[in-house]
């Protein structure tokens, strides 16, 4: 039972950590893979970002590898 538990437990931590939210920016135009905020969003923040691992929020999205939080200012769910 404990062996059982101990895979189960290992199984979701590599299963979360595997679908990361990542994002591509150009000009602040962003789109994103694996989010629950957003698909599509526009920010003030211009760098250009290819597969970035970011953590979505409702109003914003942190870059995990600088700490920079991003305000969207438009966003859609949907393509």
């Amino acid at each position: 039972m404990i062996k059982f538990l101990t895979l189960l437990i290992f199984g979701i931590l590599i299963y979360s950590s595997a679908n990361g939210t990542t994002v591509n920016c150009s000009n602040g135009e962003c789109e994103f893979n694996y989010s629950n905020h957003y698909k599509y969003a526009k920010t003030y923040c211009l760098q250009t970002l290819h597969f970035e691992q970011v953590e979505t929020q409702t109003l914003s999205f942190t870059i995990l590898k600088t700490g920079q939080e991003c305000k969207v200012t438009e966003s859609r769910q949907k393509n």
